[in-house]
């Protein structure tokens, strides 16, 4: 029985997303067509991508909350050069070097002023939605090449880019969390930072890495979404951190760090993007759907909370048995 319950417990996304699915298919007969169902999919590949990024930042116990202002920058600054005829490998090329550079100048500010990165991304987030209207100047780019637009509505294969870029970095995530060093000390980190500094791991270096890895990741998912788009103006981005966040938090990654699986974050981003499209086929609005991604957040934290109350239960068991052997 406990086992099941372990089982339970620690599949909630995908049991969530799987009844989603059944309430849907029962509410309206076009949700759970082969056409609709890819369509959710390259709608949300950039967020998945963003969200890979965003995993390894709250393992490692760190939170960003500039996101969507860095999406926005980037996706101006890119907008611009495409329209200046900058060559197309270049801008992905300085899209992946300002979202570098941007998570960068988080994690160093949050090191030198001794603030935890949330603190500090909210500043961040600020000085980011000034600057993305100032090198804009509020206007919107659009007329871009069709080898950039390829990365967001092109097709290989007969399969869709954006599902295949967002299947590629899975991979890569995935790998580099479970199979290397690098995910080992993200989890160590995040678990407790001054037991890894003690037990010799880089922190600093590691925290510049984990900002590296988060800034490749906005970068390719802000081309990802230009490129759908087919336009980019500062409006495009904010709001995403908040919507990636959650399904991080819902795919089971803990909002303390040291806790969670990409697997789970993509059940989180799918969990979303169901209840988003399956609200509109039902005929219920945009502001549903804010209530419903609310409701579902204050859930995830709450499992969030329950985990943490379940291992400490079992952790003070195993305390209390080696005890009782010793006293034996």
């Amino acid at each position: 029985m406990s086992n099941i319950k372990n089982i339970l417990r620690t599949n909630v996304p995908w049991i969530v997303l799987v009844v989603l699915l059944v309430v849907f298919r029962i509410a309206s007969p076009s949700f759970m067509t082969g056409k609709n169902l890819e369509n959710i999919l390259v709608q949300n590949s950039y967020l998945l991508v963003i969200s890979f990024g965003i995993t390894v930042i709250m393992m490692s116990g760190g939170m960003d909350l500039s996101v969507g202002y860095q999406i926005s920058i980037i996706g101006v600054v890119v907008g611009m050069c495409l329209n200046k005829g900058v060559p197309v490998a270049l801008c992905i090329l300085l899209a992946i070097l300002i979202g570098v550079g941007y998570c960068l100048m988080n994690c160093l500010l949050s090191g030198l002023l001794k603030l935890p990165l949330l603190v500090v991304s909210l500043a961040t987030m600020t000085i980011g939605q000034g600057l993305s209207f100032i090198i804009s100047g509020a206007y919107s780019y659009y007329g871009f090449p069709e080898s950039f637009r390829w990365f967001g509505q092109g097709r290989l294969a007969g399969i869709s880019v954006p599902v295949i870029i967002a299947l590629i970095m899975f991979i890569i995530t995935s790998v580099m969390l479970q199979r290397t060093y690098y995910g080992r000390y993200v989890m160590a980190i995040g678990g407790n930072e001054e037991a890894s500094n003690l037990a010799g791991i880089n922190v600093k270096k590691m925290r510049i890495l984990i900002a590296v890895f988060e800034g490749i990741c906005v970068g390719i998912g802000t081309v990802m979404l230009v490129g759908k788009l087919g336009s980019a103006q500062s409006q495009v981005g904010p709001g995403t951190e908040f919507t990636v966040l959650t399904a991080v938090i819902l795919g089971g990654v803990s909002i303390r760090g040291g806790e969670g699986k990409v697997s789970g974050t993509v059940a989180g981003i799918l969990i979303l993007a169901i209840l988003s499209n399956g609200m509109q086929l039902a005929g219920l609005t945009t502001y549903h759907q804010y209530v419903a991604k609310g409701l579902i957040m204050l859930l995830a934290i709450a499992i969030d909370i329950l985990n943490l109350k379940a291992n400490q239960n079992r952790d003070s068991a195993i305390v209390h048995n080696i005890e009782s052997d010793n006293n034996d």
